[in-house]
């Protein structure tokens, strides 16, 4: 299929899921993302604020974005007041503003990506130091964690600590959510993806090693997903790893967003004022291949 149809096609299913193991050795990959992202308001609501971050990055590694389109629609109608931008992180951001929404609001993104392993990966690292915030800020505890690893090279601490962080975690949902603290998931240690990546995070800061929090989708996964880049110094580049998972990431991991921990890159965020009002959210998402070599 032509970039035209495969961004207006309705027949997505055709298409193979490739989570058959034929991306573990391709060399090139082109893919389908399918996301809609839905609100369901039980009243009306006013001074609508939404912040959506769904669109790919246009290009990160060796992934690219070939071509997108999303459309937003509020009570079944086109959405007036859209804004698009760039953030400081490199990521597209799509800002909505509505004075009213009486029933509903929907983000439909179609969007076409290409991994290509064998042109040089490009990865933009704007501030090659450590930063920490409130969600990846290193305790006694993590700091003792990472020191007792007793490793220099940051590529050899990037694949060891993504494996600790692994052994030490036990994968569960419901005891966290995307408020909890490193430190407070490291003293659990249980939670999700997130909670893996914000703990790898805190390790490195506590031993002077750039990362960062890297969100997107795991071909055959039907969550979003989240995992780590570690910025190695010496060499200038970039370790991708996914510590829930164990293992660096390949051809079956598509980037969305990077930044120092999940609020900046939250797929979505917003205020609104309603005395009544309560919204339901609803997220679809589909992946397929268009061409794999």
């Amino acid at each position: 299929m032509r970039i035209a149809e495969l961004l207006h096609e309705d027949r997505l299913d055709a298409l193979p899921r490739g989570d058959d193991g034929s991306l573990l050795s391709a060399r090139t990959a082109v893919y389908v993302l399918d996301q809609v992202v839905g609100y369901e308001y039980t009243a009306p609501i006013r001074a609508v604020r939404q912040r959506l971050m769904i669109v790919p990055r246009p290009r990160h590694g060796d992934q690219t974005r070939v071509a997108h389109r999303l459309d937003v629609t509020a009570d079944d109608a086109p959405a007036e007041r859209v804004g698009q931008r760039v953030d400081e992180f490199g990521n597209d951001v799509v800002d909505i503003h509505a004075d009213g929404v009486t029933s509903s609001l929907r983000f439909s993104l179609r969007a076409l990506v290409r991994r290509d392993r064998q042109r040089p990966p490009i990865h933009e690292w704007r501030s090659p130091v450590p930063t920490t915030t409130r969600l990846t800020e290193p305790d006694e505890a993590i700091s003792a964690a990472a020191h007792d690893l007793g490793i220099v090279d940051a590529t050899d601490l990037a694949e060891q600590m993504c494996d600790f962080v692994h052994e030490s975690f036990t994968y569960r949902h419901g005891d966290t959510s995307v408020r909890t603290t490193a430190a407070e998931a490291w003293a659990g240690k249980h939670g999700v993806c997130q909670d893996m990546a914000h703990v790898m995070i805190a390790m490195c800061a506590s031993l002077g090693v750039p990362a960062r929090y890297v969100s997107g989708h795991l071909v055959g996964d039907g969550a979003s997903h989240a995992w780590v880049e570690v910025y190695d110094a010496d060499r200038r580049s970039v370790v991708s790893v996914d510590p829930t998972h164990a293992r660096r990431t390949d051809l079956r991991y598509v980037v969305t967003a990077v930044g120092r921990d999940y609020g900046d890159v939250a797929p979505t965020s917003g205020t609104y004022v309603s005395r009544h009002g309560k919204g339901k959210l609803a997220v679809r998402k589909r992946i397929r291949l268009a061409d794999v070599v």
